[in-house]
């Protein structure tokens, strides 16, 4: 595939991208989130008993914000060709922008945590998606 159509379908999953998280984090459905988390967290506590006795849902809670945003970052530095700190900052302000909506206007609650995991996430896709890229220009 040409860098053309390289292109065109980074575009078109940073599009879908985009509208599910809209979706999701606009959408009613917080108790849900909530009720998904503390799945995970019995799922991996008690019938794959593979979590240390200290994880608690929070954590779990936590790690799903990290990974909900590391396309975020990944997307970003692919297609804007800016490095790993800009689409770590422009995540940081939606971020922040996204909780402010949830908290002002929503039935949801926003919280600094829920920024500073969102960040991380979207740091660790930024930095993936840039050792990628170098890694594949050294082959070339």
């Amino acid at each position: 595939m040409g860098r053309r159509g390289e292109r065109g379908v980074l575009v078109a999953v940073a599009l879908a991208y985009v509208v599910g998280l809209a979706v999701l984090v606009g959408g009613p459905w917080g108790s849900a989130l909530n009720r998904f988390t503390v799945a995970c967290y019995v799922q991996l506590r008690y019938d794959w008993p593979v979590a240390p006795d200290w994880v608690l849902p929070e954590h779990y809670g936590v790690l799903l914000n990290v990974v909900l945003f590391v396309p975020f970052g990944a997307l970003f530095v692919r297609l804007t060709g800016r490095p790993w700190w800009v689409a770590t900052a422009v995540a940081a302000a939606g971020s922040l922008a996204i909780e402010a909506v949830q908290w002002l206007w929503l039935e949801r609650q926003g919280t600094w945590s829920d920024v500073a995991a969102n960040t991380l996430g979207a740091a660790i896709g930024a930095v993936g998606a840039g050792l990628a890229v170098s890694l594949l220009a050294r082959r070339r």
